[in-house]
């Protein structure tokens, strides 16, 4: 059994963990557990009420973020208490981990129950990102073995993996709408809102809102989309699994789930031109698997800074002020649609990689994969 282990407050680690659970279903058995699972309900509320002031106040969550502190004393200790005994009565060794704050989790657990634990690190940001860095005590010690993971690496100047996105191969970019897909990532964060009205007049845009009020609020003659309202990640479906995010089209401020096609997201980036939004590292990776180019708007920390900094160096995307000065050429995005298109062959899929580490971990202790 493997375990990924992932945080929601970021759709870019939570999207990726889904997917990467379902890749690995084929071959082994996969489970996905949510951080955010094991907080007490206030303090889930006390998140949504977060997101909403992050989402409006981008300066409080750049503040926020620069403040990042332990989360393991919010967290519900009978909760933590049956999820360890749980591991361990399955025999947990495996763990694929997206967010440093499950390290001290891991570390009671390979404390109280194994001595055998084996963790994956799972960076998806071209340097280390705040979570990672909070607890890099407990990441090096005696206590499990670790793989880095880098599928961004800001050092090497390179991409070394990728997670796929689904059996569609990426739309000719000849072919897509003659639209960019705009957002603010899973939290609204950021100066879209900002960009998007002043892109009002000069081109079509695909926007990603977060509350139906927005349906039309930055011109008639653009798209609007959003994640279902009242869905959280922390939510189960009634198979008792977490998915991703429902998405669908805002109509007259009325929301149409498109349920016809898998991570219909995804699909909308393909059907783009470009991406415009913060450089997360989910952006990065709905860039790379749809060959799709990212204009780059403000950053929210240091790690996003050097996200940028990469696909700019790999010709895969530009900042937008820099964009804008340039009179928004659309040559050059279809430019950097053909770098990523060539680059992809050289990128790993992580999911289908693991076989080789894996058959490292068996002959270490078999019959816990």
């Amino acid at each position: 059994m493997i375990t990924i282990l992932c945080s929601s407050v970021a759709l870019g680690v939570y999207t990726p963990a889904v997917l990467l659970r379902e890749e690995l279903s084929g071959l082994y058995e996969a489970d996905l557990e949510v951080l955010e699972s094991l907080y007490p309900p206030e303090t889930r509320l006390k998140l949504t009420e977060n997101k909403k002031v992050f989402s409006t106040r981008f300066e409080v969550a750049k503040l926020g973020h620069r403040m990042i502190k332990d989360i393991t004393p919010n967290l519900d200790p009978q909760l933590v208490t049956r999820l360890l005994g749980k591991w361990a009565e399955q025999n947990r060794r495996v763990f694929m981990v997206f967010s440093g704050f499950w390290m001290p989790i891991i570390e009671e657990y390979a404390k109280s129950y194994r001595n055998d634990v084996h963790v994956e690190l799972i960076h998806m940001d071209a340097v280390i990102s705040p979570s990672w860095k909070l607890y890099f005590h407990n990441i090096r010690n005696d206590l499990f073995t670790v793989n880095d993971v880098w599928f961004f690496d800001g050092a090497a100047k390179r991409v070394n993996y990728s997670i796929s996105m689904g059996h569609t191969a990426p739309k000719d970019y000849k072919e897509r709408d003659n639209r960019l897909v705009i957002h603010g990532g899973g939290w609204g964060m950021g100066t879209y809102k900002e960009t998007a009205a002043e892109l009002n007049r000069s081109l079509d845009l695909n926007i990603v809102i977060h509350e139906l009020a927005d349906d039309q609020a930055y011109g008639a003659n653009h798209r609007y989309y959003m994640v279902k309202p009242g869905w959280s990640p922390w939510m189960k479906n009634e198979a008792n699994e977490y998915t991703l995010p429902p998405f669908g089209e805002v109509i007259h401020h009325s929301f149409h789930e498109d349920t016809g096609v898998k991570h219909s997201f995804y699909q909308l980036i393909c059907n783009s031109k470009a991406i415009i939004s913060k450089p997360g590292g989910g952006t990065l990776l709905d860039s790379l698997e749809s060959c799709t180019p990212v204009i780059f708007l403000e950053p929210l920390g240091e790690h996003e800074t050097n996200n940028a900094q990469l696909w700019e160096q790999l010709g895969f995307g530009i900042g937008y002020e820099k964009w804008r000065k340039l009179g928004c050429p659309s040559g050059m995005l279809e430019t950097f649609s053909g770098n990523l298109q060539s680059y992809k062959s050289q990128v790993h899929n992580y999911g289908r990689c693991f076989d080789e580490t894996a058959a490292n971990i068996r002959s270490a202790g078999p019959g816990f994969l």
